[in-house]
């Protein structure tokens, strides 16, 4: 019963653990992603994040850059992140759940789910 309400207690508002998804930023994921991947996606951003447009991982020893916001967009992707944000500071722009999910967008439409574990948000 104590686990139980600790993992609800440790789950953000925004976030909703009975269905693992981010039921508020749906709305901008549907700007961005095809209207069939949008709950995918959300359950995906519930993994990734938690549904924290803020989360930021450890530097990754592969690439040297941490993993970042809502989607956890590397933040080896800078050029990209650069043209699609037009922004300078590649982790304060996908810090942002705009950019962030923008950078998300132009991956899926460019590799699609690869960029992310496939069997994930299933």
């Amino acid at each position: 019963m104590a686990l139980a309400l600790l993992a609800v207690l440790s789950v953000p508002a925004h976030a909703s653990a009975a269905s693992n998804s981010c039921p508020k930023w749906e709305s901008l994921l549907r700007q961005h992603f095809p209207a069939k991947v949008v709950p995918q996606m959300s359950r995906i951003a519930y993994r990734e994040s938690r549904c924290n447009a803020h989360s930021l991982s450890a530097v990754r020893k592969s690439t040297g850059r941490p993993d970042v916001g809502l989607l956890q967009i590397q933040g080896s992707w800078a050029t990209v992140t650069r043209a699609v944000c037009k922004k300078q500071d590649v982790v304060k722009a996908l810090l942002n759940a705009e950019c962030n999910v923008k950078v998300g967008g132009y991956l899926y439409k460019n590799g699609g789910l690869g960029h992310w574990r496939a069997t994930s948000g299933k």
